[in-house]
C-alpha cells in the first residue's frame, strides 16, 4: 500500500517544489509559507531549525527544539517526537512542516559539504550522488513526512526523488532513469508520492543570472550555465510528468521565465494550492505563461 492509497480525509497536504538551480522552487514554498504564517498555523520550519532562514541567521541552540530533543541540530526528527515537543511545550501540536532535499543531517550534511562540490582529489561519480541522496531522502521521509502526512500536518518540501532523476541521470557517467528509480530510497520515496508537484519552468540563462545576483553563494559545481542547460528540457518533459503521475501525484507547471516578476510567482503558488485543496487543479495545468 503506498502512501497515496493511505491518504484520507484526515490527512495533510504534501506537496514538492521543483525547480533547476536558482530556478524558483524556493520562492513557491516562501510563498505558501507566508500565507500559513497569516493565517495563525503552527510552523514548523526544519530549513531554519538546520540551518539559517531567508535572511542567513543562524537560530541558537537556546529555543530550538531540535537541540531540546536530540542535543543537536543536524537531525532528522522523529514527527512524533518533535509533536510530543510541542505539545508539552504550547499545548497544540503541528499544522504545517517546511522541509528541503538534501536535508542538514547526516548524509544530507555530507551531500551539501562533499558531494555537490569540486574536491581535489576526490571524484563522486552519479552512482554515488544518487546512492547518497536516497539516502537522505528514505530517512527523511519515513522519519518525518510520511507520518507528519498521515497526521494531518501539511508538508512543503523543495525537492524530492524528481531531482535525481533529472540531475544524475545528466551527469557524466549518468545513471539511466530506470537505475535511478531501483534505488531503495528512491523506490521507497515513489511508493510515499506527494500529492502534488510544483514544477518551476525557467531557462538556464535567466536561472544562472539570478544566481549571480545573489548573495547566497554555494559553490555548487551543478551550478554552471552548461548544467543547466543539460537539465532544463527534462523538467518540462512528458516522461518526466509520466513518471509522477504514474504514482498518483499531480502535477502543475509556474513559469518563472523573464518577464515573470516575484509578486507573479507568488500569486501562482497560492493559485496552485487553492484549486488542489479545491479539486479544481488540472493535470499538467501551466499558471504564468499568458
Amino acid at each position: 500500500m503506498t502512501l497515496i492509497t493511505e491518504y484520507g480525509k484526515k490527512s495533510g497536504l504534501y506537496l514538492v517544489a521543483e525547480s533547476i538551480d536558482c530556478g524558483g522552487k524556493g520562492s513557491i514554498v516562501s510563498a505558501i509559507k507566508r500565507a500559513e504564517v497569516s493565517a495563525g498555523k503552527h510552523i514548523i520550519d526544519l530549513r531554519l531549525l538546520w540551518h539559517s532562514d531567508e535572511e542567513g541567521k543562524v537560530p541558537s541552540a537556546q529555543g530550538n527544539p531540535l537541540f531540546a530533543i536530540y542535543g543537536i541540530d543536524d537531525v532528522i526528527p522523529e514527527y512524533g517526537r518533535l509533536k510530543e515537543y510541542f505539545v508539552r511545550k504550547d499545548g497544540r501540536g503541528i499544522d504545517v512542516i517546511f522541509a528541503c532535499e538534501p536535508t542538514w543531517a547526516r548524509t544530507g550534511l555530507k551531500i551539501r559539504k562533499k558531494l555537490i562540490h569540486e574536491v581535489k582529489g576526490l571524484d563522486y561519480t552519479a552512482r554515488d550522488a544518487a546512492e547518497a541522496y536516497a539516502e537522505d531522502r528514505h530517512e527523511l521521509i519515513s522519519r518525518l513526512i510520511r507520518p507528519a502526512v498521515l497526521d494531518g500536518v501539511d508538508v512543503y518540501c523543495e525537492r524530492n526523488f524528481c531531482s535525481s532523476v533529472v540531475y544524475q541521470s545528466s551527469m557524466d557517467n549518468p545513471l539511466s532513469v530506470d537505475q535511478i528509480l531501483a534505488l531503495e530510497g528512491n523506490s521507497y520515496a515513489a511508493g510515499n508520492a506527494p500529492h502534488l508537484y510544483v514544477i518551476c519552468d525557467v531557462s538556464a540563462e535567466t536561472a544562472m543570472e539570478r544566481k549571480s545576483a545573489r548573495d547566497k553563494k554555494d559553490c555548487c559545481k551543478f551550478e554552471t550555465l552548461e548544467f543547466q542547460r543539460r537539465i532544463e528540457g527534462k523538467y518540462r518533459a512528458g516522461w518526466l510528468r509520466d513518471i509522477l503521475e504514474s504514482q498518483g501525484s499531480q502535477v502543475a507547471y509556474v513559469n518563472t521565465e523573464k518577464p515573470t516578476r516575484p509578486e507573479d510567482t507568488i500569486r501562482a503558488a497560492l493559485a496552485v494550492v487553492k484549486l488542489f485543496r479545491s479539486g479544481k487543479l488540472k493535470h499538467g495545468q501551466k499558471f504564468n505563461y499568458d
